[in-house]
């Protein structure tokens, strides 16, 4: 009795089938795979703009300034075609070694000294201004891969580029702040305004 089997021609098309739904089925899994790392990685972008934006907006927020006193809020661009950030404020660090009173806290973009043809970094410098204070100063690198760092000056009727109250100029209403963080290759951006409340010095 002749037992019944496959030809080649079946085999070789069982074998193309099987192929193909391999194929498919690896190029699902990469496709998921691929999306649940660029979710986790803008998760962490977003986390970290998120808390850039409130530590900026709490300090602006508590912003302290007196035409009299040693006090200043001013920002616009500085170097690196860049912008920055500086003013007198009542939220100090607790790391600072004077951690009370008022402190000078300065934002600003500067090239990343470990790797000069990367995105430069943000960084914070603060300063105690109590009496004795002077040496007490502080500096963080805050976040990498900053792109671009923008502000704007809100003065009631119209949006500036640059502020300073050294010009007699008081405070603005609200400072609009614009970020651009690379990671991954990827550029994501981020705004936000902040709101000055109206306080007498």
């Amino acid at each position: 009795m002749r037992t019944k089997g496959f030809t080649l021609l079946e085999i070789l098309v069982a074998l193309t089938i099987t192929a193909i739904v391999l194929t498919s089925v690896y190029g699902v899994f990469a496709a998921l795979s691929s999306a649940k790392d660029e979710l986790e990685s803008d998760a962490e972008v977003f986390h970290q703009a998120r808390v850039l934006f409130d530590r900026m907006g709490r300090e602006i927020r508590s912003v302290y300034y007196h035409p009299a006193r040693d006090s200043i809020f001013r920002g616009g661009e500085g170097e690196e075609r860049q912008d920055f950030l500086e003013m007198t404020t009542r939220v100090t660090s607790p790391t600072l070694p004077r951690a009370a009173g008022i402190s000078r806290i300065r934002y600003e973009v500067r090239p990343n000294p470990d790797d000069r043809e990367g995105p430069p970094l943000l960084v914070r410098r603060e300063e105690s201004l109590l009496p004795g204070a002077a040496a007490a100063g502080m500096e963080h690198r805050l976040a990498a891969g900053i792109r671009l760092f923008r502000l704007r000056f809100f003065d009631g009727v119209e949006w500036r580029d640059a502020w300073n109250t050294g010009d007699g100029a008081g405070l603005p209403q609200m400072v609009e702040l614009y970020l651009e963080i690379e990671a991954d290759g990827r550029a994501r951006t981020f705004l936000t305004a902040v709101e000055i409340p109206r306080v007498e010095p």
